[in-house]
């Protein structure tokens, strides 16, 4: 056999790979995937439940600022049990019925503003494009439950829905809403009544087994 061909078999036969490697790297393969893949569920989870929080935070600071501006009581209504929150007015929300209020995009009337070239005062309202317009908790997110203080009365609710309120003067409803994931993982969403300042915090394990949130939890 002539010298170059052997040389190219025996060549061709160390840069190959037997069954057995290449089974073998599979095998490592699913070994390292099946670590590291709850992993990155739980990393994905607790990004959702933060940009959960992170909304309802900005409809809470969105809803205390319209209040100021357009001199008119905005509140936000939680749906506990549709997992569900909304922007609403003291002319669109029915206290009875603060479900009633999703989908009605009625603005109050401010202060009249006057356009550039245009003789007549029209109200202008920033709240006008959300008001009424739900939006969902992200998957794997939940209200776990929602404390309030109307006129001196703590109320905690686990199901069906509830409000914050905030005044002209940024007072609010005394409001402590409590989210959580499928990983046991929780935060707490504050509203300081004399401020209408809007606070968020993650919760510790002790924390969450004090408060006894996620007992129930179902996972995905």
């Amino acid at each position: 056999m002539d010298l170059r061909n052997r040389w190219r078999i025996t060549n061709r036969n160390e840069d190959g790979f037997s069954l057995m490697e290449i089974m073998l790297v599979f095998a490592i393969i699913a070994v390292v995937s099946s670590i590291t893949m709850p992993a990155m569920k739980g990393v994905s989870s607790s990004r959702r439940l933060k940009t959960s929080a992170r909304a309802i935070v900005d409809t809470l600071s969105f809803a205390r600022d319209m209040a100021i501006t357009e001199r008119n009581t905005h509140l936000v209504v939680f749906d506990l049990t549709g997992n569900r929150f909304w922007l609403a007015s003291s002319e669109t929300l029915d206290i009875q019925n603060p479900l009633s209020s999703a989908g009605r995009a009625t603005t109050p009337s401010p202060a009249p503003t006057t356009i550039p070239g245009q003789a007549t005062p029209i109200p202008v309202s920033r709240a006008g494009g959300v008001m009424g317009i739900p939006r969902t908790l992200q998957k794997s997110v939940s209200f776990a439950s929602m404390v309030t203080n109307h006129n001196g009365t703590y109320q905690r609710i686990t199901t069906g829905a509830e409000y914050t309120y905030f005044t002209p003067t940024s007072k609010s409803s005394e409001t402590t809403l409590y989210l959580q994931n499928t990983n046991g993982n929780a935060i707490s969403i504050s509203v300081e009544g004399s401020t209408g300042r809007v606070s968020m915090e993650q919760l510790t394990q002790d924390q969450i087994e004090t408060l006894g949130i996620g007992e129930n939890i179902e996972n995905d």
